[in-house]
């Protein structure tokens, strides 16, 4: 525990700050999928999540919100352990209506306690 003061005088404890910035920045691992995808066709992607803290996370979903296509993806929930990792394997169908260009997908992986979110750019063709 590493004390500091706020820049009010109030004394700090700076390991609760760490803990909770572990698990924002470290529940999210890389995002597997095609490069591009084609309208009507069925595609995946494919989520690592890290438990990277040391304790277990109970009832964690992954989410997938593309925008402009009005897609919208979720798993079952799920329980991870303390420093362990799972991935999530996420099928869906591009709309046969889709234009091509480049759409920004919204992955989130959260419970009640803990979220993360990263942004990809899914690309039709």
């Amino acid at each position: 525990m590493v004390p500091f003061y706020n820049g009010e005088g109030v004394l700090m404890q700076s390991y609760k700050i760490f803990f909770a910035m572990v698990l924002a920045f470290g529940l999210i691992g890389m995002i597997r999928g095609l490069d591009s995808f084609v309208p009507g066709d069925v595609n995946y992607m494919l989520v690592n999540v890290n438990n990277e803290g040391d304790k277990d996370l109970d009832d964690l979903k992954v989410s997938i919100f593309i925008y402009d296509l009005a897609v919208v993806l979720k798993t079952s929930q799920f329980d991870l352990d303390d420093h362990d990792t799972a991935g999530k394997l996420i099928y869906w169908d591009v709309p046969k209506d889709a234009e091509p260009g480049d759409y920004w997908a919204r992955i989130t992986v959260s419970n009640d306690d803990v979220r993360e979110v990263k942004h990809r750019l899914v690309t039709i063709i």
